[in-house]
């Protein structure tokens, strides 16, 4: 009787060693790599973490987050978490905008201008892209400045942001300069003030509108360099020719 009891009791502790093991093994396993050790000390402070991009710098211990659409820069040491933006001094350029710059440059990029209403100038050198709204005051003093612009050689395109959301009046009135024959008239009218004759047709108002959500558009106009430097707000068209590199337009 002693030994049968013995030898349950060894199966159990074998058991039991053996679930532990288990649990050790799915529930207190070892990040595999340097920026999963980054992420669970992360996803300590900040639950997002846990499906956040995360890559290695040029600097050793420094890793880039992506937060909420926008880039951080991190080191851990045991108990402490440094989380900021890093800089280049020799091209003194912050790194995390600049990586934010790149990755909205592609996203604009791959839009094709076939969904934008797009004002071109006769010989483009840089161009913008504008998230607009019909019934914006700025948006509406921007536009007035195309001209300006497409003689500086910068051409305008134009994505619909209806701010007050799909299926409100401004998103209709889109639609409908979208489905107007002439495009160009139709939305320089309606940012006059004047109206539109009503149409429907395919159209990629929602399409435009989503993306600005997206890309994080919180109001309008919000401009979009080419090399994906984001403007919120209006700019005098003779300012942007500046920043653009394209000189003062007289």
């Amino acid at each position: 009787m002693i030994k049968i009891i013995s030898q349950v009791t060894t199966q159990a502790t074998a058991i039991l060693v053996a679930c532990f093991m288990l649990i050790s093994q799915t529930v207190f396993a070892e990040p595999e790599n340097e920026i999963e050790k980054v992420r669970a000390e992360l996803v300590k402070m900040m639950p997002g973490a846990a499906s956040a991009e995360i890559v290695e710098t040029p600097v050793a211990g420094v890793y880039r987050v992506e937060v909420q659409g926008k880039y951080a820069y991190t080191h851990i040491s045991g108990d402490h978490i440094l989380l900021g933006d890093l800089y280049n001094t020799v091209e003194q350029v912050n790194l995390g905008e600049k990586a934010s710059s790149a990755r909205m440059a592609v996203l604009i990029d791959g839009v094709p201008v076939s969904k934008m209403i797009v004002f071109s100038p006769k010989e483009k050198k840089r161009h913008i892209t504008v998230f607009t709204d019909l019934d914006c005051g700025y948006c509406r003093k921007l536009h007035k400045e195309v001209s300006e612009l497409n003689d500086a050689g910068i051409e305008v395109r134009y994505l619909a942001f209806p701010r007050a959301g799909i299926g409100s009046d401004s998103h209709k009135k889109f639609v409908s300069v979208w489905c107007n024959d002439d495009q160009q008239v139709a939305l320089t009218a309606a940012k006059l003030g004047q109206s539109v004759a009503s149409a429907t047709c395919d159209n990629p108002i929602e399409e435009n509108y989503n993306l600005g959500l997206q890309v994080g558009v919180r109001g309008t106009p919000t401009i979009i360099f080419d090399d994906g430097t984001v403007t919120p707000g209006y700019i005098p068209a003779a300012r942007l020719i500046e920043q653009l590199g394209l000189g003062k337009h007289s």
